[in-house]
């Protein structure tokens, strides 16, 4: 028997642990413009946890360049245009290492006492160094330095009158690449003693932040199949204790050689389990969505916060599905520009889509909505009671995770048989409730009383069972009109009441 200490939690089909009040974090990785805030560089491969679009800019900086920086999609859609939160962004850009060979270096002349250094959106503002003659000026005696992501100018202005001088200056840095985060970058790697960095920090997430890593995107990433390999390999069992899930992206082109190939509503399907993108554990999406605001959105990202704003409506309880919730940013489905005066509606998307386990958007009830409730695993020949709706495992994961999160406290603690009746009163309560709010249809908790369950509580292994039925989400449902001809005889009647 493996070692243990501590409390855990695992799933079956048939069944398995409890509820109420969990930590649930929304984890995101990717890339973030460090180098325009001062001392960025310490948001490199580090859990931030951030509750506004304004906390998320002083911590992480803000591009409207999504493609180079793809946190800030996230960052803009979820805590900005749905104004949710908190989120807990992992940044792997790292502007001490993804730089471009040679300085910059600009000759300005102070003007009111400042000068103003444009298009400096690539300028890492922690190298900025200010040259009058062979003299050097200091930050924070001569000088204070300050980026304006909107505008993508750097000013520097004067302390004191005079400190600048009226000659040019002359001026260096660093210059920012994010186009040399590679693969390895976001996955990352651990050494499985505490040092981690890319998709195996969320091994930090809980012991820094507290909060529970319950679900996990990577937009701008996700879409490559050796990341997503990492975000599910990294996704179970965290920290020996927490199950996430995971919001991926079929990607809308790739590379095959010297190729560009596009993915389309035909291949969706085969390039999703040819590259393994049907995890139990998984809600992937396809294809992009082109915004109302002039944006182009991954659906990681539009799923994730309109989930972020269920959890916070219902007591993080993760048993309301983001299908059929508000997609209105979305002006229609993004396959490239190649694609014009197509109507896809949502027959074409359940068709295509969403009965092979791939979520999307349609336009349906006069507004366009996500759409599709299915885990990825689902597809027409691999369909059970739990992978149908997405719902069904994360409300197992929630369970027991937060079981876990609960229970540490009663670690190393002896316990009498009436304690342990009373946590077995507790998570029973904690059961009724979730049956009360409409979370579960059935809820049961009790502890194994077998011969071998009796051995394992002699070595301090204590194993309790919830035996639980997520409430089932209504997938479709049918208006059946008959024509019969019962109202003749109404009509008839009417007549001779008549005379």
């Amino acid at each position: 028997m493996a070692y243990k200490h501590g409390p855990y939690g695992e799933q079956q089909a048939v069944g398995e642990p409890v509820a109420v009040e969990s930590q649930s974090g929304m984890v995101v990785f990717g890339t973030a413009p460090v180098h325009t805030i001062e001392g960025g560089a310490a948001n490199v491969n580090v859990p931030v946890v951030v509750n506004s679009i304004a906390e998320a800019r002083a911590q992480f900086g803000y591009s409207d360049d999504w493609a180079s920086y793809t946190l800030c999609e996230a960052m803009h859609y979820i805590l900005e245009r749905r104004g949710v939160g908190p989120l807990i962004l992992i940044n792997v850009f790292n502007p001490a290492v993804h730089k471009k060979a040679q300085k910059a270096s600009k000759s300005l002349t102070p003007s009111n006492g400042q000068v103003v250094i444009t298009n400096a959106e690539s300028a890492v503002l922690d190298t900025v160094e200010v040259k009058s003659g062979n003299t050097v000026k200091v930050k924070g005696t001569d000088y204070e330095i300050a980026y304006n992501w909107q505008k993508k100018t750097i000013t520097i202005a004067e302390l004191t009158t005079g400190a600048l001088g009226t000659s040019a200056l002359t001026i260096t840095y660093d210059e920012a690449d994010p186009s040399a985060v590679t693969e390895a970058n976001v996955i990352g790697s651990t050494d499985d003693k505490g040092l981690n960095t890319g998709i195996y920090t969320v091994k930090n997430v809980y012991p820094l932040t507290g909060f529970i890593p319950s679900f996990m995107l990577a937009p701008g990433f996700s879409q490559i199949p050796a990341i997503h390999a990492a975000l599910y390999a990294n996704s179970r069992k965290i920290n020996s204790h927490w199950d996430a899930w995971l919001f991926t992206d079929i990607p809308i082109s790739y590379t095959s050689g010297e190729e560009t190939v596009a993915v389309t509503l035909d291949t969706a399907y085969t390039w999703k389990k040819a590259n393994g993108y049907d995890k139990a554990n998984e809600t992937t999406n396809f294809p992009m969505f082109a915004g109302t605001d002039g944006n182009k959105y991954h659906g990681s990202v539009l799923r994730a916060g309109n989930m972020l704003e269920l959890l916070t409506q219902y007591d993080n309880i993760p048993y309301h599905s983001a299908s059929n919730t508000d997609a209105s940013i979305i002006e229609n489905l993004w396959m490239g520009a190649d694609m014009t005066g197509r109507i896809i509606d949502d027959d074409i998307i359940n068709r295509y889509l969403n009965q092979n386990g791939i979520a999307s958007a349609a336009f349906t009830g006069g507004a366009w909505h996500l759409w599709g409730a299915e885990s990825a695993q689902y597809d027409q020949t691999d369909g059970n009671d739990v992978n149908r709706s997405e719902t069904n495992l994360m409300m197992l994961f929630y369970i027991t995770n937060d079981f876990q999160h609960r229970h540490f406290g009663d670690t190393d603690d002896p316990k009498t048989p009436n304690d342990i009746k009373q946590m077995i009163g507790e998570e029973q309560a904690l059961l009724d409730g979730l049956v009360s709010a409409g979370a579960l249809t059935y809820g049961y908790a009790y502890m194994d009383a077998s011969a071998a369950a009796k051995s394992d509580m002699l070595m301090g292994d204590y194993k309790f069972t919830f035996d639980v039925t997520p409430t089932p989400l209504m997938r479709s449902l049918t208006a059946l009109a008959n024509y019969v001809r019962d109202g003749y005889e109404v009509y008839f009647n009417m007549g001779e009441e008549a005379a």
